[in-house]
């Protein structure tokens, strides 16, 4: 049933007619029907039925196979001098993807948690007996034990074939709203947002399909009602979708599904260089190599600036600018200034994507790499080593501060666990001008607190509001206010709405880095 759709040239092309035609009844409907208050035609009327039907029978196919996924997590919280014990429960999205009972969703979903239970879109429920992981690309697998029981199974698709602009569909369980489905077009491929850090492999399709929390790991669907994407994360300054999600593509998430299933783990080969492609070093002018982070690259750029501007036009490929000792790369004979044409016969034209490939390729597996050095093509075989071990060893060793990168700011997970003690609060900037979160282990790296403290941090004080002009700044942790010891963002919100910013204003302790403070929050006067 899958192959309907994808083998009936007619209703493509009717879909995509159905899309133009309404599309024109939006700018000039309008103004006909003011006129002549006609009802549509008998053939609008069969477009929008057959666009209809494209999106009901992608969602018939996938939705079947949707799931929520329910986790739980036992943790001791602690806010200053006080200690709790705490169940946290968050609720995530997954795809059944095997009659065995495997359901691929996100690492950060299921990572970390005492118990998980999947509920089917038929009501069912079943235990995760066994939870599989790979961080590098946020994906994970959980499995149930059917029990002969038959389960729905969703296909993937061809994530290489889909196009910026295709329609697509994103089925979950946003906010706990379970088989919801929001629709969008594909916005960008290949976006690479920063969230899985430096280690981590992105390739993320973006999407203006509303997704939120809840949503993660569930699939982004085709017209074809083929999954092409797992949702993952978003961009968002407010913390619910502004247009801006990101989806693990489907290739990359049948690769690490079918590696987890066979070998429980997805190992990755390694060859141990630095490199940039010639398409981005021509894009960055010479006077800006000093603006570069400090580092090894910038470093090869500013001592090679001859060789730089000597390599030919013609040549396309991926410049080694650091050669790791004793690592595959240096033992098969690559060197620095080498351009690396192709690897396997596969073209080099991209560092990114090679570097992705070089992750498919297993731990002790040869490969054949065409180089071009002093002028000419030269070819060598390189045994590969183990990414995991490797990682391991550059994150502890003293080079480890050139890899630091910061999440960026407003992308997040999707969902994150709710904070134990209440839900984020957000005050409104007529009042006192903050936003304030739950302290987790991303805003702790980000504001350098240990990753084991707890408590509310302000993540955010508007312009000219009474927080900034008090003195309040993003990163302090809000210990009390008037005297009360803040345990929820519901207890915090209530006390800033009650309290008289105008005339006494409020005074609240808050600790940062270098110590604790008090602050009286109180409105100032325009001329002062």
């Amino acid at each position: 049933m899958n192959s309907l759709l994808r083998n009936n040239e007619k209703t493509k092309l009717s879909v995509i007619g159905a899309f133009c035609l309404i599309a024109m009844a939006a700018l000039v409907g309008p103004a006909v029907a003011a006129q002549t208050g006609e009802a549509l035609s008998e053939q609008e009327k069969a477009t929008a039925v057959q666009l209809n039907n494209a999106n009901r029978r992608a969602v018939e196919i996938v939705r079947p196979a949707v799931v929520s996924i329910s986790v739980s997590k036992h943790i001791q919280f602690e806010l200053l001098d006080r200690r709790t014990d705490q169940t946290m429960v968050s609720l995530g999205s997954g795809c059944i993807i095997d009659k065995r009972g495997y359901i691929i969703t996100n690492n950060h979903v299921v990572a970390e948690t005492d118990t998980a239970e999947v509920i089917l879109a038929d009501g069912r429920r079943f235990e995760v007996v066994e939870t599989l992981t790979d961080p590098d690309t946020d994906l994970a697998l959980v499995r149930i034990e059917p029990d002969g029981e038959d389960l729905p199974v969703a296909q993937f698709g061809d994530s290489d074939q889909a196009q910026v602009g295709d329609f697509v569909l994103a089925i979950g369980s946003p906010f706990g709203l379970s088989q919801t489905v929001t629709s969008g077009i594909i916005s960008y491929k290949g976006r690479q947002t920063g969230i899985l850090e430096t280690w981590g492999y992105e390739d993320f399709i973006q999407t203006d399909a509303d997704i939120n929390q809840g949503n993660s790991g569930g699939p982004l669907v085709n017209l074809y009602g083929e999954v092409i994407g797992i949702t993952s994360n978003i961009y968002t300054p407010t913390g619910i979708s502004a247009g801006y999600g990101f989806a693990v593509p489907s290739n990359l998430a049948k690769f690490v599904a079918e590696r987890l299933i066979a070998e429980k783990q997805v190992r990755r080969g390694w060859l141990g260089v630095e490199m940039i492609g010639t398409d981005d070093l021509r894009k960055i002018p010479t006077e800006e190599y000093s603006k570069l982070p400090s580092g090894s690259l910038r470093q090869f750029l500013q001592d090679n600036l001859d060789f730089i501007k000597e390599i030919p036009k013609s040549i396309d490929g991926i410049v080694v600018s650091r050669v790791v000792p004793d690592d595959p790369a240096d033992k098969a004979g690559i060197k620095v200034k080498d351009i690396i044409l192709s690897v396997n016969g596969i073209k080099a034209v991209d560092s990114f994507r090679f570097r992705s490939y070089i992750a498919t390729l297993k731990p002790a597996e040869t490969a054949k790499f065409t180089l071009w050095r002093d002028g000419r093509e030269i070819t060598l075989s390189v045994t590969l080593g183990d990414r995991a071990a490797a990682v391991a060893r550059e994150k502890d060793n003293s080079r480890s501060s050139d890899y630091a990168q910061r999440e960026p700011e407003g992308m997040v997970p999707i969902p994150l666990f709710p904070d134990p003690l209440g839900e984020p609060s957000q005050e409104e900037p007529p009042k006192l001008g903050i936003t304030v979160q739950p302290l987790n282990s991303s805003l702790a790296r980000e504001y350098g607190y240990d990753k084991n403290l707890h408590g509310f941090v302000i993540s955010g004080v508007s312009p000219g509001s009474v927080a900034q002009q008090s003195g309040l700044k993003t990163g302090d942790i809000i210990v009390s206010v008037n005297g009360v010891r803040i345990e929820t963002g519901d207890q915090l919100k209530e006390i800033i709405q009650k309290a008289d910013l105008t005339t006494e204003g409020v005074k609240i302790i808050v600790r940062n880095q270098t110590g604790q403070r008090t602050i009286i929050a109180k409105r100032q006067d325009p001329g002062q």
